[in-house]
């Protein structure tokens, strides 16, 4: 009879294992996830600044053209247009930084769901660890009842 609990103790030993594994490769994910998420918002930051230093050379152009053809400074629709130009260029670098941020945001919710996940599937692999060494505990029971045998101290529970 020692080959069947042995039988059954391996089983529960490697539906352990899995569920471990799991819960490693869930802690993982998460952790990568963390990173990208750090990284989106710092990269959404980068090009936000980008774009603002774009928006200013692009207007200093404007400003410079508007200046050279109008003879005398700025005034009117040139400065309308400059003013404009700034504006769009506020509006991309805050919208940049907005998707990065969201980006950012749903990186981390996947983090925290590829956590619990391996963490839920390391609880199922003790549960089925736990149904394996009572499933064997209890055909021993009734093989032994079966066979005449003296009860062990546990097969009252079966």
């Amino acid at each position: 009879m020692p080959l069947p609990l042995l039988a059954v103790g391996l089983a529960a030993a490697g539906s352990i294992m899995g569920g471990i594994g799991s819960l490693r490769a869930g802690s993982a994910r998460a952790k990568a996830l963390g990173y990208q998420a750090r990284n989106a918002r710092q990269e959404a930051g980068v090009r936000a600044s980008i774009q603002m230093e774009e928006s200013d050379r692009i207007g200093a152009r404007a400003a410079t053209l508007a200046a050279a053809s109008g003879g005398g400074g700025l005034q009117g629709s040139a400065l309308a247009v400059i003013d404009d130009l700034a504006r769009q260029g506020v509006y991309r670098a805050r919208q940049t930084v907005r998707d990065g941020l969201s980006e950012s945001i749903a990186l981390k919710q996947e983090a925290t769901t590829a956590r619990r996940q391996g963490q839920a599937d390391f609880a199922v692999s003790v549960i089925n660890a736990a149904s394996t060494v009572l499933g064997g505990m209890a055909q021993q029971a009734q093989a032994r009842r079966a066979g005449g045998q003296a009860p062990a101290r546990f097969d009252r529970f079966f």
